[in-house]
């Protein structure tokens, strides 16, 4: 059966004033050729943190009230979807337990990708129609819930910060490692000893204000798009109670601490100058938990069913320090190190001089020297995931 494809988006500018208006559009650039999906591929951590939300999702599916009114189809919203390869295997398994909860095998369901005007949208569709396969980080084979028939894809490009959908039309909701982007630039790190928010021994003003002010708009836009007892299941990076997040946990060196080392290698090697080396200042916020729910009270409709922290161990690291992976230390060096880049290396980039013609040059070295750093001890070298893990439930009149 032919799907549906039905592409929406608001036209905006990819620069710091526009960010705001465009719900964050422009704020991430995406690594890689359009089409080749090179996100999914390099970023197979992703898999184990969806994995570990599948039974809640699957949970809340059973729990929720199945609409009665509007369109006959189920329809499931991804937010921040990037190239939509790491979650096909998740929206299958909900495409299933629909069908299974309704009691018919035909069931409609649509699947809206959501994500930025400028994000990967070949590759989505590549992905998402099965047009290209997915394997996560143990060579398993992802399913595509394309082949499931009655399955039907769309994607908006008008960013999560904003309401993406219709009034009361998707009835559950999910997000993966993208809502700490901010739809605007506070970059207030620039000249600055740390260049992310959650190294800051206090977090720095600008970025808390707009990423409270950004959490609330988000919550605001899922209440009305989402149907009376619809559900939004947000895994997004937070900094946890004992004060770990995303590269830095009890285990192993920082990633951060790899990427300031790194980074002021080019210095040394006179490939950068000092106002390049204190320019980078992430423009994304890793929540407490705390934070997550001050915003919730102000949301008449929403209420919060649950929220847990969880770390997700890296599974580069552990393929690599338990043997099955096979890799010498510069094969892994070389593995692991591209899924840091997937979603940071326009933001190292920016901090070079606009005018400099070499950027790209200088970003080769950049990851060179943290794969020769990374070479040097693999051992202690990953990138464990540190999330929050809540769900939302739209109260039902």
């Amino acid at each position: 059966m032919l799907s549906l494809l039905s592409t929406t988006a608001s036209m905006v500018l990819a620069n710091p004033k526009s960010a705001g208006n465009a719900g964050g559009a422009g704020v991430h650039v995406p690594v890689g050729k359009d089409g080749e999906g090179l996100y999914t591929a390099s970023t197979k951590g992703c898999f184990d943190v969806i994995d570990t939300a599948t039974p809640l999702v699957i949970q809340e599916i059973n729990k929720q009230t199945i609409r009665p009114f509007g369109s006959p189809a189920f329809h499931i919203a991804d937010y921040g979807t990037a190239d939509a390869g790491t979650s096909l295997g998740l929206m299958t398994n909900m495409v299933k337990e629909v069908r299974k909860r309704v009691g018919d095998d035909e069931k409609e369901v649509v699947l809206h990708y959501e994500d930025q005007l400028t994000n990967e949208w070949q590759s989505v569709f590549n992905h998402a129609l099965g047009l290209k396969s997915v394997s996560d980080a143990y060579e398993n084979d992802i399913p595509n819930p394309y082949a499931l028939q009655n399955v039907f894809v769309e994607a908006c490009g008008v960013g999560f910060h904003k309401q993406c959908y219709a009034s009361n039309s998707i009835d559950f909701g999910v997000s993966f490692t993208a809502m700490h982007w901010l739809s605007d630039f506070p970059s207030s790190l620039k000249g600055e000893q740390y260049m992310h928010a959650a190294r800051c021994p206090v977090s720095p003003q600008p970025e808390k204000e707009q990423a409270a002010q950004d959490w609330k708009s988000i919550l605001q836009a899922r209440s009305k798009e989402l149907v009376p007892g619809g559900r939004f299941v947000c895994v997004n990076f937070c900094k946890n109670e004992d004060g770990y997040f995303l590269g830095q946990t009890d285990v192993g060196n920082s990633m951060w601490d790899s990427f300031q080392a790194a980074w002021d290698q080019l210095k040394e090697q006179n490939l950068i100058n000092e106002e390049e080396r204190l320019g980078v200042s992430f423009p994304n916020y890793y929540r407490t938990s705390e934070e997550f729910l001050e915003s919730v009270d102000d949301i008449a409709d929403l209420k919060v069913v649950s929220i847990e922290e969880k770390v997700v161990r890296c599974p580069y690291r552990e393929l690599y320090i338990s043997g099955k992976s096979g890799k010498s230390a510069r094969e892994y060096a070389e593995w692991f190190v591209p899924t840091t880049r997937t979603w940071s290396h326009s933001t190292f980039k920016s901090a070079l001089n606009p005018d400099r013609e070499d950027k790209e040059d200088v970003m080769k070295q950049f990851w060179g020297n943290y794969m020769s750093l990374v070479e040097k001890n693999p051992e202690a070298h990953g990138m464990d995931y540190v999330h929050a893990y809540i769900v939302f439930e739209k109260k039902e009149e």
